[in-house]
């Protein structure tokens, strides 16, 4: 059978429309700001393979674990109708167990025909840190519960003794019950909306028409491999260190073949299992290595199936990128960065045009509090993006793998929690210089208004900067900052958690720069003079940065 060109795009762009819509459900019902202003999640629609079919604009990083999650769960589970699971294991969802998986079987006719499901990052998880992001965990069981696609409802009836249980172990009931019924309405949205195509289609005939749309977006995604000149590309980069061993670096190795229509992305000479929580499963990196070629090649088509099978992923066993139950992984995202860059340092040899220098390296902060009054503000913070091969990079962004998620809005912070936002706005101190220069990062000052309160943070690449690229200055390195500028000032030069922290003291998170691309003597007067009149650049810094000579540049100013 084969369907009509113009009824497979109704209806894969009906289900594009379903996972917006599962989105918008989301974001609208959540509790935690972390879901409902970061847009700290990810949603597919897959077939009843598993195979995704549709996606929402969420955590890149996110998307492409959750078929894997899904996969799996079909090997292990008997589904009927009304049944809802919770999946948290690295070795199926790929990141840590804070991003929590919910998904539900989809039935037509008293047939499976599709999974919804929703990624999205709880409040807390019950492990040894409120909010998870655990700095120094030596096992996956001091994280936190672990669910094994454990049925919270089945066949329509909740499971009230898991519920109390889940409850029982978090320390924010109310956000996490909140968050976990938000997830459960996006994902009876997209049923609903899969539903109603196959009443209008029938079952057969959607589920054919991505069947074609997987094979032709199969087919683009050779093509775009295809101009990538054959080749071996190798990339090389370091953590800081695992939480645990801290005198310690850890090496990451990629080695992208290229040959024809197919791409090879190999992980060996990346450094074995940490001890620490900043391991990476096998899964996630995958899932990363597909999201970031895409991004290379296909960025404006929205993403299926088809577009991750021209793509092979290997990595030795028990590596830093291929950790396995029970690595501690609580902290994978500061290895998960580095994954997205190092492919793009890679690929740069073959495909320069193509390819950003890097961005400032994850920085995030936890501000909570147990006992009376609990509450936790957590959110990563934003900074500079990596220069491009045609222009300067972009100020004010989210690190790579968290794509175009926001930052929390002033109000928000303010109206929540007992935390006044001093300051917000670009950190100049802290730039890639360049042909094109990395963006800018930010200054975000917090002032404590109540006591009792702890903060943690999450930081990496303060000792290893990341790089520019084609001779463009390094990125830069993130500060933070305990009562700057006064007499009892601290600089956290490392993550730090359970740290205390007093009504009337400020925090002041200061992140980097991306990295620049280019020879900064190629850099053109006109930018640098428009840098120096808008006061992101002093007359000074230009002409020993760029080499240029202040009587022109006063003239261009």
């Amino acid at each position: 059978m084969s369907v009509d060109p113009i009824t497979r795009q109704v209806i894969r762009n009906a289900l594009g429309a379903a996972a917006r819509e599962m989105q918008t459900a989301l974001v609208k019902t959540a509790h935690n700001p972390l879901i409902y202003e970061v847009q700290d999640f990810g949603l597919v629609l897959t077939n009843r393979l598993g195979q995704m079919v549709a996606e929402s604009s969420g955590l890149p990083g996110f998307l492409a674990c959750l078929p894997p999650t899904i996969q799996s769960g079909i090997q292990r589970v008997r589904f009927a109708e009304g049944d809802i699971l919770l999946s948290n294991e690295p070795d199926d969802t790929g990141t840590h167990i804070s991003d929590t998986v919910l998904y539900l079987p989809v039935f037509f006719g008293g047939k499976l025909v599709a999974f919804t499901a929703v990624m999205a990052h709880w409040a807390d998880i019950g492990g040894i840190t409120p909010g998870g992001w655990c700095p120094y965990s030596i096992s996956l069981h001091q994280e936190g519960m672990i669910f094994a696609h454990n049925k919270l409802y089945s066949g329509g009836v909740l499971n009230e003794e898991l519920l109390r249980f889940i409850l029982r172990n978090v320390r924010f009931p109310k956000l996490v019950e909140g968050d976990l019924n938000a997830k459960i309405s996006a994902c009876k949205t997209g049923a609903r909306r899969y539903a109603a195509l196959c009443q209008r289609y029938g079952a057969e005939v959607v589920e054919q028409a991505m069947f074609e749309v997987f094979a032709l977006s199969e087919a683009r995604m050779r093509r775009e491999i295809s101009a990538i000149p054959d080749g071996r590309y190798r990339a090389e980069g370091k953590v800081d260190h695992d939480g645990v061993e801290l005198g310690k670096a850890h090496t990451i190795q990629v080695n992208a073949t290229v040959a024809g229509d197919e791409m090879t992305i190999d992980w060996t000479g990346t450094a074995p299992v940490a001890k620490g929580p900043i391991n990476h499963p096998l899964v996630g990196t995958a899932a990363l290595c597909a999201t970031t070629l895409k991004s290379l090649t296909m960025p404006f088509d929205a993403t299926n199936d088809g577009h991750l099978r021209p793509l092979t992923v290997t990595a030795p066993p028990d590596t830093l990128v291929s950790a396995a139950y029970p690595a501690p992984c609580d902290s994978y995202g500061y290895v998960a960065e580095v994954i997205v860059h190092l492919i793009v340092r890679a690929l740069a040899q073959a495909i320069p045009e193509r390819c950003p220098a890097a961005t400032y390296q994850m920085c995030a902060y936890n501000l909570s509090r147990e006992g009376k009054d609990p509450f936790i503000c957590g959110e990563p913070v934003d900074g500079g993006g990596g220069a491009l091969p045609h222009d300067d990079g972009p100020s004010g962004i989210m690190f790579a793998g968290n794509g175009d998620a926001p930052n929390t809005p002033v109000e928000v912070i303010e109206s929540r929690y007992p935390l006044r936002v001093l300051r917000y706005t670009f950190n100049l101190e802290n730039r890639g210089i360049g042909k094109y220069r990395g963006g800018f990062g930010v200054i975000r000052d917090l002032e404590i208004l109540e006591n009792g309160i702890s903060l943690q943070t999450s930081t990496e690449n303060n000792r290893h900067p990341l790089w520019g690229l084609a001779g463009g200055g390094d990125a830069g390195t993130t500060q933070i900052l305990i009562n700057a500028g006064t007499d009892h000032e601290v600089e956290l030069d490392d993550r730090v958690t359970f740290y205390p922290v007093s009504k009337g003291d400020t925090v002041s998170l200061r992140t980097a720069n991306g990295g620049g691309w280019g020879d900064p003597k190629e850099r053109d007067r006109r930018r640098i003079a428009h840098d120096v009149r808008n006061g992101l650049l002093r007359p000074e810094e230009a002409a020993e940065q760029y080499s240029v000579d202040l009587a022109e540049l006063q003239a261009l100013i």
